[in-house]
């Protein structure tokens, strides 16, 4: 028995004379694909929200704070025990500027707040001791004024340069700054401690101030063009 053909296609009868051809759709009216960006198109950027200002580390910093007119009225006060108090609260106060730093950085996260703060905080702490001991005659005022006239000078050019997207960071002679203060004010307040060595540790401590304080205006100077 012969195969069978297969049977040929409908036949497709003309449109009627005058009727309107149907036009395939154009590029623009048919549906598109999306496409994967391209590397050239700019990403967003993921940045991590800034942990609230109310947290541990600022805590202590306000805490430092708060503790300066404890050690003036302890001062104030006078005697042994008083003057103990004082030297044991300045030594506290003055390890909490290490301690919030670190709580910072390693367990919570840096705020702006913060970093405003805490050098202000620092500044009180040396500042106010330093001018309660001169109140007293203690120390002379010479020294209070080149430190806070330092302090002054030094904040007003960061924040000037800041303006204009400059940081300007911490060298070796403000940190040793910092820490030629806070041994001198620690030894004015032990007690106890002879003269001459208290009267070194100042002296030493100005000469830190001034040349960071020299340092930090070149710095900004050459920086201000």
């Amino acid at each position: 028995m012969p195969a069978s053909e297969p049977a040929p296609p409908p036949a497709v009868a003309p449109p009627p004379a005058g009727a309107p051809l149907a036009e395939s759709p154009s590029p623009a009216e048919s549906p598109s694909v999306a496409e994967p960006p391209s590397a050239a198109e700019p990403r967003a950027i993921f940045r991590p929200a800034e942990p609230s200002w109310v947290n541990p580390a600022n805590a202590l910093t306000l805490l430092r704070v708060a503790l300066v007119p404890a050690i003036a009225a302890l001062l104030v006060v006078g005697g042994s025990t008083a003057r103990w108090w004082a030297f044991g609260i300045f030594v506290f106060a003055a390890l909490t500027d290490s301690i919030d730093g670190w709580v910072a950085r390693r367990l919570i996260g840096v705020t702006r707040w913060g970093q405003l703060a805490d050098p202000a905080a620092d500044k009180a702490l040396i500042v106010g001791s330093l001018a309660v001991l001169a109140w007293l005659g203690e120390l002379p005022w010479w020294a209070v004024a080149v430190i806070v006239v330092r302090e002054v000078a030094v904040t007003l050019q960061r924040a000037r340069l800041l303006q204009r997207g400059v940081v300007m960071p911490a060298n070796v002679f403000g940190k040793g700054k910092t820490v030629s203060q806070v041994a001198a004010v620690t030894l004015y307040l032990l007690p106890g401690t002879g003269e001459a060595v208290k009267v070194g540790a100042l002296v030493i401590a100005v000469l830190f101030t001034v040349v960071s304080g020299v340092t930090y205006v070149s710095y900004g100077a050459r920086h201000a063009r």
